[in-house]
């Protein structure tokens, strides 16, 4: 065995692709990754189904069962009252105690930053946790946040999101990264106020390097490393990315036909792997005192081991201490 081993806890039954996609992505996870521990978390019915995926014999495969699934429409409120004994919760609660080192969860995402802002508390001077996730870009990945968990912001909330997030993704790629405010425009003196305003403060935050205003095109050439805008732009930026990649590679593979077509049709089918959002799975719940990777509710297999990779590598990097410390250093 190498190094020790890093427990995950999976919500392995919250989702719209349902516990075949977990479990299938968690026998990935695991082949892929020898010194990672998956405490699954499953239903009353959940243990039976583990077979179909060798994982009843994995020694690295341990099973806390829950008493119900949070269903995808579930509300806030709701969550909050239906939480305990829910997969989702158990799951949290399994890194609340030190069981497992992060969490993954493809199930609402309401209830997921509810749940884990009870189970876990907040990080010093955070009030609401954001969503990150990365896009594909030119060079790389391009890390962008929020991504819906606050509609709506001010300017101090939004150089909060750059603090969390650059911290986040030097822990995460080792390098500082290049911050860039999502904006209308790149001239200093255009956007709504508090978007000028957002980019000032983040200016003069010690540690933070802000590479000025983004434009939406912009992001994906690789202008900048770390996007921050509210959930509203985010989600809506998310959204409009997946839905275009989606058009694009459907209409080039109708396209492609006989012999040629088929030679094509397989580096389009890598060409897509690399830059189709959804592939780029997991978002870091960022503020909360633990580490929690919110799963695309529809991913597939590959992405959903994905964001169980993330959760590990952020476990090992030490993220929740690293932010502290940021958080701290900047009051």
């Amino acid at each position: 065995m190498g190094q020790q081993r890093t427990t995950i806890a999976v919500d392995a039954v919250s989702g719209d692709g349902g516990p075949e996609t977990v479990l299938a992505a968690a026998r990935l996870a695991l082949a892929n990754d020898p010194d990672v521990l998956l405490r699954l978390v499953v239903d009353p019915a959940g243990a039976g189904r583990l077979s179909a995926f060798g994982l009843d014999r994995d020694e690295r495969v341990e099973i806390v069962e829950a008493g119900h699934v949070l269903p995808m429409d579930v509300g806030t409120s709701q969550a909050i009252r239906r939480g305990p004994g829910s997969s989702m919760q158990l799951a949290l609660e399994e890194v609340e105690s030190g069981r497992a080192g992060a969490m993954v969860s493809g199930g609402n995402t309401g209830a997921l930053m509810a749940l884990g802002r009870q189970c876990l508390g907040m990080l010093p001077g955070v009030e609401r946790p954001a969503l990150m996730a990365a896009l594909p870009s030119v060079d790389a990945s391009v890390w962008v946040l929020d991504l819906g968990a606050n509609v709506g912001v001010n300017a101090h909330r939004l150089c909060e999101f750059a603090q969390l997030g650059s911290t986040a993704v030097r822990v995460l790629t080792g390098r500082r990264p290049r911050i860039g405010v999502l904006n209308i425009a790149r001239e200093p003196g255009k956007g709504p106020d508090v978007v000028r305003e957002a980019a000032r403060l983040i200016e003069a935050q010690p540690g933070l390097e802000l590479s000025g205003f983004v434009e939406a095109d912009q992001l994906f050439a690789g202008a900048v490393d770390l996007v921050v805008c509210d959930g509203f732009a985010g989600n809506v930026l998310l959204k409009g990315a997946e839905g275009m990649a989606r058009l694009m590679f459907g209409q080039l593979s109708k396209g492609l036909t006989g012999l040629p077509g088929l030679i094509c049709r397989r580096a389009v089918a890598r060409l897509y792997d690399r830059l189709e959002p959804s592939r780029h799975n997991g978002a870091p719940l960022l503020g909360v005192r633990g580490i929690v990777i919110k799963s695309h509710g529809g991913a597939c297999e590959r992405g959903f081991a994905s964001a169980i990779e993330l959760a590990a590598l952020e476990a090992r990097r030490n993220l929740i201490p690293e932010l502290e410390d940021a958080l701290w250093g900047s009051d």
